[in-house]
């Protein structure tokens, strides 16, 4: 993107954050002192209003009205809040920018120290959009969930195993006894998945990745398949599973029955740093190839 030094006072802001951290409402306030100060319009989460004095009163409004009239949406939390902000998002196609107040921060890779200089930046269109791709699960029952990270499949809090048969376009893949599986995109290569020995995707290719959750068995590894594909899972004995996506919705159903998993007819888009790389994003977040004997 071109960098300028011009301040667009066009813009309107969207603000979500996680009403459970305190932090939040520290942040809130410098933003809010910062978007005044240059004249930029934003809209708060109402949900948020009890962080902030009555003299904001006008800006704290509903989900669909920010949706409604934001250019750009800040999610104010760590990646469970940018994963849920971004399902509020959904298709609207606005772009989101993350200041992380949590542990990890992939998504949201602004730090709380960084936010007033990440908001000049982003104000003069001086930062980067990655497009995320978006998973899409439908059981039999017709239920729907939307996943920028993964879908889970699981026994639930039972202590049986479940059998499980996995098919891509309509090909058998595999058939395994394990606890569950997980069907992450390669923006979730490094969260559930990566736990259960899943490989690490760089997130501009175009797959899924089938990772299995604690295999009973020595000769079942994660595989990787394009994302242009449908992927079906096959629950063969009667149980009570449970369908997750991202860690945040879920819900149960009982088997033997089948879900299907493709890749959605919308993306999430990310604002970045200008210069951020996913490989610096990797040894700063996990130590990646942080090998001492190099230091």
């Amino acid at each position: 993107m071109k960098l300028t030094d011009k301040i667009n006072n066009n813009l309107t802001l969207g603000i979500f954050g996680n009403t459970s951290k305190e932090e939040v409402a520290v942040i809130l306030n410098k933003i809010i002192i910062y978007l005044k100060k240059n004249n930029i319009n934003f809209l708060i989460d109402e949900k948020l209003s009890s962080d902030k004095p009555g003299k904001w009163k006008d800006h704290f409004k509903p989900h669909n009205e920010i949706l409604k009239h934001s250019d750009y949406v800040i999610s104010l939390g760590g990646d469970g809040t940018f994963l849920n902000t971004a399902r509020i998002v959904g298709n609207k196609n606005i772009p989101i920018a993350g200041i992380n107040l949590g542990r990890l921060g992939f998504f949201s890779e602004v730090s709380p120290d960084e936010s007033e200089d990440f908001f000049k930046k982003l104000i003069k269109g001086n930062f980067r959009i990655t497009e995320e791709v978006i998973i899409r699960s439908v059981s039999e029952n017709g239920k729907t969930l939307h996943s920028m990270n993964d879908i889970v499949i699981d026994k639930n809090d039972s202590i049986r195993m479940l059998e499980l048969e996995t098919y891509y376009n309509n090909e058998k893949v595999v058939r395994i006894i394990s606890d569950g599986i997980i069907i992450s995109t390669p923006a979730g290569s490094t969260g559930y998945s990566l736990s259960c020995n899943g490989p690490i995707v760089n997130p501009d290719s175009s797959v899924f990745i089938i990772t299995p959750i604690s295999p009973h068995t020595l000769n079942v590894r994660p595989i990787i398949v394009p994302d242009d594909g449908m992927i079906k899972i096959r629950i063969l004995k009667e149980s009570k599973v449970r369908i997750t996506s991202d860690g945040q919705q879920s819900y149960k159903i009982n088997s033997p029955t089948e879900v299907l998993v493709q890749k959605a007819d919308f993306k999430i888009k990310v604002i970045k740093k200008l210069h951020s790389t996913y490989f610096n994003t990797l040894k700063r977040k996990l130590f990646w190839n942080a090998d001492k004997r190099y230091n």
